[in-house]
């Protein structure tokens, strides 16, 4: 039974308190409720009332949890049956009508924009679209769609595109409708510090902060200005700001950034981390957005400089699931936290890129998580609230009881990654200072292959659990028996190897490892013998080759141990000093394998290059010769590429490439790369080069991988800027954490002339 206009006026009264902003359900219930009454708005004609009730099923969609692609889907072909019957009669729709459905028009700009970007070219042709329909009377409507054109530009970083826009915009006045003026001037100040013009930030934000434009909820805005103020030295300013609004709950993303700025470029790390845990479920709730970005990146700063300054704790992660069913991790770093937004930022910011025909967002967001402190200390007044990072959490849920013992035994009988998440909880349920047990089960499990197997970022969590115990131990030598000594022994040289030859932990944090343990080693043990063999290592990545040699002369020093005289450790001392440049001191090291007679094995072919450069050809070619069809590992694969390069043996290093491919498979998401595969990667982007060069590419197809299918259209050239690009990222990852350029150093080292 069809229902009346009154019914149909009723109903839609009655949905629309369903909307979640009413205090209703919202949801799927909201969008059927109005979706309900569209076949009884058609069938009663009146084209006012079936705006209303398109607008309204259009609005519940919008704020529905579907996906957004899914939203627009359905929502997109309704408003612009709305747009069209609009323009063909506007003089039957009410203003108010007209009104909301530009608005929803507009979120979907802001979506695209922001929070689910689209390709810059599809905005602009979906807001000429718009334009056409926008007769010039709807002044404030052209001004939104304009203002939408020079976020793109923003976006995509045009500076002249948006000074033009901004100059347009600014002739006609503030708009009467579509937006509220605070939050579009807000919007619009950090817009232009984006794009290197605080000034014109604190121009446009004077009448806000002047009391001439009225902000809702008495809203305070003037951490707007928070970087600008520091920027122009106006210091007092800038602490006023940040001191007004630290604490504010659920504050918007770009002021949550500007906080986070603020705090890593003046020295006050510690603020940083009470705004960064008061906020931190805004970086686990929801990845995307363009705001998102700004702010992760901005987060990714701070959790640099507090790794730096060796400041990184464990903390406990909030989450909203029922914690008897959680399989989430609850222990976490801020390294850890740091890597993972870190590599977000980057995969983000690259699609954007790509989206818009520009390098502008990826170059912006790394000068911010590489940008230096203004200054080192900017005092700032007492806080105004307990820091939320030094809080006791609340209880975690024991499914045992309270009792840790029973716990720990429960957890041994579970499987794999639920016994991780058990022990997590168990962390956060016990009481300071009886945690050791609890740590040291964690310990013992993050150096089992099988979790390695479950998490790519068990080596931030397994360092951070042997930090955490290390100072424990400094803090009380005596509450550690000798077993409990013994696994954390164990685990020392498992995890410096483990944060030594893949990007991890800052260069600081592993030297404040070092000065933590070093004075409680175990008489007659290894246990100097591995804090100094990795001290060594440590300089070697860092890329001082006189505090290296130093360490290596403090390592010397010692009685001779069998672990560090074994056929794998001479290679890796090796490596140290071909990556130092040492070629003497490289070929002594081998001297203890170069003794036996030649095989397939001995590796000689690490020192391909010192003999190139010594000018011994023919024994390098014989040594290539020899051993190119074993090299397997990417020390020697990177060294025959090289003298593949050098030499002119290029059959032989296009073979190399083809039977390693799925060694050199690059994609963004391989976050955890050794220091061995980004010499690899330099060398067979060289050799690439080199065919390419001397005309010899060719096209071919690349075999299927775990996360693709085989892909035709392959070539040297494009595998050479595939790979350099790649490795690149990951070069800059290791420099960033060794607080150096050595490992961009020693990519350079190997070009050849």
């Amino acid at each position: 039974m069809l229902l009346d206009r009154n019914e149909i006026e009723a109903r839609l009264e009655a949905a629309g308190k369903l909307d979640s902003e009413d205090g209703g359900p919202g949801g799927e219930v909201y969008v059927e409720a109005m979706r309900d009454i569209l076949p009884h708005a058609e069938a009663l004609g009146d084209p006012d009332l079936l705006m209303h009730a398109r607008l309204g099923f259009t609005w519940a969609t919008l704020r529905s949890d579907r996906e957004a692609q899914e939203v627009f889907r359905v929502i997109l072909p309704v408003l612009r049956r709305c747009l069209l019957d609009w323009h063909a009669a506007p003089h039957r729709f009410r203003p108010g009508l007209v009104e909301a459905m530009w608005n929803q028009f507009f979120n979907i700009c802001d979506c695209y924009v922001r929070l689910f970007p689209e390709p810059a070219r599809r905005i602009h042709r979906f807001l000429d679209e718009l334009e056409r329909y926008c007769p010039p009377t709807r002044r404030s409507t052209r001004y939104a769609i304009d203002q939408y054109r020079m976020k793109v530009e923003a976006r995509r970083g045009d500076r002249d595109a948006v000074e033009r826009l901004w100059r347009e915009l600014r002739a006609q006045g503030e708009p009467e409708e579509h937006f509220h003026l605070d939050g579009k001037i807000g919007g619009d100040a950090f817009m232009w510090q984006r794009l290197g013009r605080d000034d014109r930030a604190v121009e446009v934000m004077a009448p806000v902060l002047a009391g001439q434009i009225e902000v809702r909820n008495g809203r305070n805005r003037s951490d707007a200005l928070l970087l600008p103020y520091l920027r122009a030295g106006r210091l007092d300013e800038a602490v006023a700001a940040h001191q007004s609004t630290y604490t504010r709950h659920r504050m918007r993303l770009e002021e949550l950034g500007a906080h986070l700025q603020f705090c890593a470029l003046t020295g006050n790390e510690e603020r940083g981390l009470d705004v960064l845990d008061r906020n931190v479920d805004r970086f686990f709730t929801r990845t995307g957005g363009v705001e998102w970005l700004w702010t992760a990146a901005a987060a990714v700063l701070l959790c640099r400089r507090v790794m730096e300054k060796d400041l990184d704790r464990q903390w406990f992660r909030s989450c909203e699931c029922d914690e008897s069913r959680c399989h989430h991790g609850a222990v976490m770093s801020y390294a850890d936290l740091g890597a993972r937004l870190r590599w977000a930022v980057v995969d983000f910011s690259l699609e954007l890129d790509e989206m818009d025909e520009s390098t502008f967002m990826s170059e912006q967001v790394s000068k911010i998580m590489h940008a230096e402190p203004i200054m080192e200390s900017l005092a700032l007044p007492p806080g105004t609230a307990v820091p939320r990072h030094h809080e006791t959490p609340p209880a975690a849920h024991l499914p045992s009881g309270t009792d840790p013992a029973r716990a720990l035994d429960e957890a041994a009988t579970l499987d794999t990654w639920t016994r991780f998440i058990r022990l997590q909880r168990l962390l956060r349920a016990t009481p300071a200072g009886d945690e050791t047990d609890i740590r040291l089960a964690l310990l013992d499990e993050l150096m089992s292959p099988e979790l390695h197997a479950e998490t790519s970022h068990w080596r931030h969590q397994l360092f951070a659990t042997l930090a955490e115990l290390a100072r424990s131990h400094d803090a009380h030598p005596s509450l550690l028996g000798a077993d409990r000594l013994d696994r954390i022994w164990r685990a020392v040289p498992f995890t410096l190897d483990s944060v030594l030859t893949h990007p991890t932990v800052h260069a600081a944090q592993i030297r404040g490892l070092l000065r933590t343990l070093e004075p409680h080693c175990r008489p007659g043990t290894d246990d100097l013998h591995h804090l100094r063999w990795f001290a060594v290592e440590l300089q070697v990545r860092r890329g001082d080759l006189d505090a290296a040699r130093a360490a290596w002369a403090a390592f010397a020093d010692l009685p001779a141990s069998d672990a560090y005289t074994t056929r794998p450790n001479i290679l890796r001392r090796t490596l140290w000093w071909l990556d130092l440049g040492c070629d003497d001191e490289a070929v002594d090291s081998m001297a203890l394998l170069l003794d036996a007679p030649p095989g397939a094995e001995d590796r000689e072919d690490y020192l391909l290059l010192p003999y190139l450069r010594a000018g011994r050809l023919d024994r390098a070619r014989e040594v290539h010769e020899r051993t190119y069809r074993t090299a397997l590992g990417a020390p020697e694969l990177a060294a025959h590429l090289e003298f593949c390069a050098r030499t002119g043996e290029l059959d032989h290093g296009r073979e190399l490439i083809q039977r390693h491919l799925g060694y050199f498979h690059a994609w963004r998401a391989d976050h955890d790369c050794p220091i061995d595969r980004v010499r690899a990667y330099g060398a067979a982007a060289r050799l690439s080069d080199r065919l390419v060069a001397d005309g010899l590419d060719e096209t071919w197809t690349r075999p299927a991988d775990e996360c693709c299918e085989a892909e035709d259209g392959w070539s040297y050239a494009r595998f050479a800027a595939s790979t350099r690009f790649e490795g690149d990222l990951f070069v800059t990852r290791w420099d960033e954490l060794m607080g150096t350029t050595a490992t961009r150093t020693l990519v350079a080292r190997f070009d050849h002339p």
